[in-house]
């Protein structure tokens, strides 16, 4: 995995993935409220006719369970402005009760162990982040976008150099970048014989073959990502089979495109590895590296790109005030750097106020962009920022 020439930081977030039609983390309740109505439709339109989803029944339930839990938090009396729609805020107060030894909870008058709450409302994160809209074609979303994005990367001849750490759960970076053949590796290594279908080709490797590849490391985890909860082993397994001939449950056939897309993909580990088989999807409030050895080296790589970068690229990470932990990974790579080894560093971000965070957090090396979007950025800005790299 040694490379003295990756020097190159895509630090993406939320924003990246937007035009591919996913939520940002405020925009996840909206969201998540419109796919239970429809799948909650479409498991009872499609009951009779045998076209039911297997996976259907453990998502709506899934569903049911985050929706009651937005409704447990609203009881805060004596707080005011608490954001149910928001999946950090969501997310992490569920995960506080866990840590914190809270055995169960009361939701609409019924007792649910907080383990078992805790792996509804990850489930559900993955029905609503294992979706990659821009496939189909009823969904208006700007796949285009992408295609000129990774057309870019891959003229600048850099896919060996670059890092890319990422915040997201979809498998949009890394799915999208093996289309463009621009093959990418997470630096870890996990049971290859894990498959969410039949087992067939990869579209992302591990480190064993690290050196030729863009390496991607998913600080949050990610829909891809599984571990056994019934094992307190911390072992790792990830999905990275394409779908072949063969059908997915009752989702059909996904040749060419990860088996993880299916709705059925869930049903399909769980039926072949056990109903323990859970989406490895991590608070962004915090990181538990201690207990997963895997994540550790994940944030271990990134901590150490980013004290080798010569050049980091922002792409819709708003860095957000509430991910203290990500702040420290930073200030802690930065505060290695010399003066002569300061990286150059841009933000490709829509949005003022992220602009303003950014200028507070970095001093002389901060270069721009101007608030922008990625389409406008990758017209405007970022050819030439990649053609003047060192």
């Amino acid at each position: 995995m040694a490379n003295s020439n990756r020097d190159i930081i895509f630090f993406i977030g939320a924003g990246f993935s937007r035009n591919a039609g996913l939520p940002m983390m405020s925009e996840f309740g909206t969201e998540a409220k419109k796919d239970h109505y429809g799948l909650a439709k479409h498991a009872s339109a499609d009951r009779e006719s045998g076209l039911f989803r297997h996976a259907a029944p453990m998502l709506v339930e899934a569903a049911e369970t985050f929706e009651l839990f937005q409704v447990f938090m609203q009881r805060a009396y004596t707080l005011k402005n608490i954001d149910i729609n928001n999946l950090e805020t969501v997310f992490s107060i569920a995960e506080v009760l866990v840590e914190s030894g809270q055995r169960n909870v009361y939701l609409n008058g019924q007792v649910y162990l907080m383990n078992q709450l805790v792996n509804d409302i990850q489930l559900w994160l993955w029905k609503i982040y294992q979706q990659l809209p821009i496939l189909n074609l009823a969904r208006k979303t700007d796949g285009e976008l992408y295609n000129r994005f990774f057309e870019l990367v891959a003229s600048a001849k850099i896919a060996h150099r670059i890092t890319v750490l990422s915040t997201n759960y979809d498998i949009v970076y890394e799915y999208l970048a093996w289309k463009h053949e621009i093959p990418c590796a997470y630096p870890i290594t996990w049971d290859k014989q894990f498959g969410a279908g039949h087992g067939s080709a990869p579209y992302i490797w591990q480190n064993d073959s690290c050196d030729d590849k863009t390496i991607v490391c998913k600080l949050h985890g990610g829909v891809n990502f599984f571990e056994d909860s019934s094992m307190e082993d911390g072992k790792l397994f990830v999905a990275s089979d394409l779908g072949d001939k063969n059908q997915i449950g009752k989702s059909g056939v996904w040749e060419e495109k990860p088996a993880i897309l299916a709705v059925d993909a869930i049903w399909n580990i769980r039926k072949k590895y056990g109903n323990g088989f859970t989406p490895t999807i991590i608070p962004p409030s915090y990181a538990k590296l201690s207990r997963r050895p895997w994540l550790r080296t994940l944030w271990n790589t990134a901590l150490e790109a980013l004290k080798n970068a010569k050049t980091i690229i922002f792409i819709g990470y708003s860095i957000p005030d509430s991910d203290g932990f990500m702040r420290a990974l930073i200030h802690g790579a930065m505060a290695q750097k010399t003066h002569d080894t300061l990286p150059s560093v841009y933000v490709v971000d829509p949005c003022e106020e992220t602009h303003k965070r950014y200028k507070a957090i970095f001093n002389t090396s901060l270069k721009g962009l101007e608030p922008q979007n990625l389409e406008s950025a990758i017209i405007n800005g970022l050819p030439d920022i990649l053609k003047k790299l060192p």
